[in-house]
């Protein structure tokens, strides 16, 4: 009588995780790429809140005193436009967040505050780190 030769193994299972492995990455990778990536050294605050707009326009004022959005360099005159565009008809359920570098003047940043104000938006914050 032939004796079997050993138990087959069966790899179906196995090149399934490795291609699922292979979706993740590639997905993981292209959020990774769609982040801003401006480098700026954003201010310290002693008590922070979590940002619980989906709706929202997230400004960066860099070092020089130019703004960006979504990574791109851009106008007051653009973000006052993507301002009103946003808070078109429902300004209470629209937010501007501000990344501005902590040695940026005022002078850079009151213009947003004040495009906020002019299209009614109540909802505008800082991004800070937490100490």
């Amino acid at each position: 009588m032939r004796r079997p030769d050993g138990a087959a193994f069966n790899i179906t299972p196995l090149i399934d995780i490795v291609f699922l492995l292979v979706i993740f990455f590639l997905v993981a990778s292209h959020f990774a790429r769609s982040e801003p990536t401006e480098t700026v050294n954003l201010p310290e605050a002693a008590q922070t809140t979590e940002d619980e707009f989906p709706r929202r326009l997230t400004v960066t004022v860099l070092p020089d005193g130019t703004y960006s959005v979504n990574a791109q360099v851009v106008s007051l005159a653009e973000i006052e436009v993507m301002i009103a565009d946003g808070a078109g008809n429902a300004p209470d359920e629209y937010a501007v967040r501000l990344r501005g570098d902590r040695e940026v003047n005022y002078e850079s940043i009151e213009p947003i505050m004040l495009a906020c104000a002019r299209n009614g938006i109540t909802k505008f914050g800082f991004h800070v780190i937490k100490e």
